[in-house]
């Protein structure tokens, strides 16, 4: 995996994290974002990976309590990366949560209750 390219850029992180949320089933998202068991969750070429995914000693290791966004073709034309921490990650899922509920307004109660489970996990401070 580390053949892939970090991106550093916050317009190309937003557009990876944007792609990501385009194409997953959301609440499915948040439902294994928060299972402590679980390290990650993708679909395709596009995927979320806790820092759980891997342990210290393999070389994809992202660090402690962190986050990685990947894409790789066809979304991508090479692999790319975004790691980041769970502040950072939470405050992406509080900004697309509020949009899949403005679209989908009877699912607000579940999407919020799902974030709040996300919350514990990641231990955000937002």
């Amino acid at each position: 995996m580390n053949d892939g390219r970090t991106l550093t850029t916050k317009a190309e992180i937003d557009q990876l994290v944007e792609s990501y949320f385009w194409i997953i089933d959301f609440p499915r998202a948040l439902t294994y974002f928060g299972d402590r068991e679980r390290h990650g969750y993708g679909s395709g070429p596009l995927e979320v990976q806790f820092s759980s995914y891997h342990s210290p000693e393999e070389e994809e290791y992202i660090g402690d309590q962190k986050v990685c966004f990947i894409g790789e073709p066809p979304a991508y034309d090479e692999v790319v990366m975004a790691v980041m921490e769970y502040d950072e990650f939470y405050n992406y899922l509080l900004i697309y949560s509020e949009k899949y509920v403005k679209e989908r307004p009877e699912v607000r109660q579940e999407i919020y209750k799902l974030l709040d489970v996300v919350k514990k996990r990641v231990g955000s401070h937002s």
